[in-house]
């Protein structure tokens, strides 16, 4: 039985493992195209580019900092679930 824990365990901390690295990696790179499109659309300047990007990576940030509260969150679950076995 403990064998089947431990698998789930590692499918677990590989769903966060992608969770993360897809919520870093799409908020840049979309924020960034649509910054493009914006530009090359209504002709604004690199500035609107710039914008984009710092947006971007400021909701990355944002998300990153959720996700790591949520991980903290679920650790001290399971670390007071071990506690009353």
């Amino acid at each position: 039985m403990q064998r089947g824990k431990e698998g789930f365990s590692v499918l677990r901390y590989l769903i966060y493992f992608s969770q993360v690295g897809f919520t870093v990696i799409t908020p840049p790179v979309l924020c960034c195209f649509g910054a493009i499109w914006l530009r090359n659309r209504f002709g604004w300047g690199n500035g609107a580019v710039i914008i984009g990007i710092l947006l971007g990576i400021a909701v990355a940030a944002c998300s990153l900092r959720d996700f790591l509260r949520f991980t903290e969150r679920k650790a001290r679950e399971s670390a007071e679930k071990e506690k009353e076995l």
